[in-house]
């Protein structure tokens, strides 16, 4: 079973469609590259959702490496099409693109560390071939993926409003990620600068959700599985730490409208109006999967690859004047990720 099997993901689907105005979409061509990860393939479940409850008629391509995968999930569904992808090569796609969202790229922070420069050559090299496609093609509008580690750390608890930094580190190789996406932010804006290519940026908070891959190994997802198996969860730090979670669908439903009405070469935080500390968020997972939650001290190489800042929450504000509204609070979100992962897998 795939998630698109659980009644509750398709409930919740069907509810983040129905506050969304799509009307513009109709009969338009996608392109996702990362249209197997967490947040894109949420993106492309909501289009697929979207056509059939709003006739919108709407075509995706998918841009990806995994033809398995894609064929387990999307092969008897006729408007998702399948297109085999690499980050690092050149791009010349043979059919016609309204909008490009791309979110290819290393998500894992693992691998930040095990695999910095895969980690920066996968987004930096990644939109920059995709931006050489849309200059040429005229593609309507690229929005670029990006992430709220671009922030860094600071020293205030204020959250962290488009236009606000703290520092990133530059001597520590887990900065690649943070490195990477700041670069790729910048060449979009700069498409946009000198060239006119219709750019715009979002930067998800911490997203989670059932459309996680079982290999990821961020806390959200990794905890997720992991409650919905029934394995007890082991905390390798205070859990004090701040986080802006949000729930994969309205995330994506969030990355829609900004599509559809952020203004060109500006950047959007995806988030919701809630901050969480870590702990509550494995709380809540440990009491949704009905299992014990401990401390345990984290070996040397976990702590390389911890996420070094400890309150990267997002200011609502930019988001909400889009007249994005979240369909769903961070717990149930959660609560409701347990639930799926768990349907699926009995």
């Amino acid at each position: 079973m795939t998630v698109l099997d659980s009644k509750l993901y398709n409930s919740d689907l069907q509810k983040a469609v129905s506050s969304l105005d799509m009307s513009k979409m109709r009969d338009k061509s996608f392109l996702v590259t990362g249209g197997l990860g967490l947040i894109c393939s949420t993106i492309v479940d909501l289009l697929v959702v979207a056509s059939r409850e709003k006739n919108l008629n709407v075509t995706i391509y998918l841009a990806a490496r995994d033809k398995r995968r894609f064929d387990d999930k999307y092969g008897k569904t006729d408007n998702v099409h399948f297109v085999e992808y690499d980050a690092l090569k050149p791009v010349n796609f043979k059919f016609d693109i309204d909008y490009i969202i791309c979110g290819a790229g290393v998500a894992s922070p693992d691998k930040y560390v095990s695999e910095p420069v895969e980690t920066m050559l996968s987004n930096i090299t990644g939109v920059k071939n995709v931006l050489e496609y849309a200059k040429q093609k005229n593609i309507k509008r690229i929005i670029y993926i990006s992430s709220s580690e671009i922030y860094g750390k600071k020293q205030t608890d204020n959250q962290f409003a488009e236009g606000i930094y703290g520092t990133v580190d530059l001597d520590s190789i887990r900065s690649s990620y943070a490195v990477a996406k700041q670069a790729s932010e910048l060449i979009c804006k700069s498409f946009a600068s000198e060239y006119g290519v219709d750019t715009v940026i979002v930067r998800p908070g911490h997203v989670f959700g059932p459309t996680a891959s079982k290999n990821d190994k961020r806390i959200s997802s990794d905890f997720a599985f992991k409650a919905a198996s029934g394995i007890p969860l082991e905390m390798k730090s205070s859990g004090s730490q701040k986080r802006s979670y949000c729930y994969s669908i309205d995330a994506a439903a969030a990355i829609l409208v900004v599509l559809l009405k952020g203004e060109i070469g500006e950047a959007y935080n995806i988030c919701t109006k809630e901050t969480m500390t870590i702990k509550k968020m494995a709380e809540i997972y440990a009491e949704a999967g009905n299992v014990s939650l401990s401390y345990v001290e984290p070996t040397k190489k976990e702590v390389n690859a911890f996420n070094p800042m400890n309150n990267s929450s997002l200011s609502f504000d930019k988001l909400s004047k889009t007249g994005f509204r979240a369909q769903f609070t961070v717990e149930e979100g959660l609560k409701h990720t347990v639930r799926i992962l768990h349907e699926i897998s009995v």
